[in-house]
């Protein structure tokens, strides 16, 4: 049985990219090019994650209502209702190419559903999960710099990160990865690690960068098929716990005037 100790350790506070170390961003290993410690042995799994349609449309997604049920678009005038259709997000024909040539603001915002249920169903949620976000260091030192962006543990205690909001510079030649490490819930669990390479082209599998908000499912195919999410949180299946994150444009795109 693989080791949970140190799936344990790290408390739910959550770092900045502006606090990581250098030499510790440099030494950090390129996502399937090796683990570290304790990971060796962990098999990793394509994460999963689903795509709000029409999210593209909404504003101010930093400031995400998490449960997302106030989903509004306002458009010349007018405010329109949003829909909560989940698709998968590598079915849409490719990523964003516009998202290119300027900062992406992404923003871990919670737990979706964010509140541990009463019963039996308590005990399915994770015992622990771990969000790191793998970017490219774009000053020297060259490689690959881990953000320990967001944690959850459920035991001793109920704790998690607050939301945290973080720039990428995408590009056509770096990836930008997600790894959620989770330790299920249930005597005898067996930690997994999910990882997802988001792509701004059309590569098969790959989830799709685009503006919007997005789930990432702590269970393997979690978001593999289009799902209607109900207008109560508290209704989703334990099996489609997320994590809740949003990534839309920050300030002016290369290119682009002024208005």
């Amino acid at each position: 049985m693989a080791p949970l100790a140190p799936w344990l350790e790290r408390s739910a506070g959550a770092t900045t990219l502006d606090e990581r170390v250098a030499d510790a961003a440099a030494a950090a290993p390129v996502p399937g090019k090796g683990q570290q410690g304790g990971d060796a042995a962990i098999e990793t799994l394509p994460l999963s994650l689903g795509y709000l349609e029409g999210s593209e449309l909404l504003s101010n997604l930093r400031k995400l209502d998490p449960d997302l049920r106030v989903l509004t678009v306002e458009r010349r005038g007018n405010t329109f209702t949003a829909g909560r259709r989940m698709l998968p997000s590598h079915s849409f024909p490719s990523g964003d190419p516009a998202l290119v040539g300027g900062a992406l603001r992404a923003t871990v915002h919670d737990l979706y559903p964010r509140l541990l249920p009463d019963g039996p169903a308590r005990d399915q949620w994770p015992q622990a999960l771990d969000l790191d976000v793998f970017v490219p260091l774009l000053d020297p030192p060259a490689g690959t710099a881990r953000f320990a962006a967001w944690s959850y543990r459920r035991l001793p205690a109920e704790d998690r990160s607050a939301r945290v909001s973080f720039l990428l510079w995408p590009d056509f030649y770096s990836d930008v990865v997600l790894r959620l490490r989770v330790v299920p819930g249930g005597a005898g669990a067996q930690p997994r690690r999910l990882e997802a390479r988001f792509t701004l082209a059309n590569d098969h599998g790959r989830p799709r960068l685009l503006k919007g908000v997005y789930l990432l499912g702590v269970n393997p195919g979690a978001w593999d098929e289009p799902f209607e999410l109900p207008d109560d949180p508290a209704q989703v299946p334990v099996e489609l716990l997320s994590v809740l994150m949003t990534v839309e444009p920050e300030g002016l795109r290369l290119g682009s005037s002024r208005r």
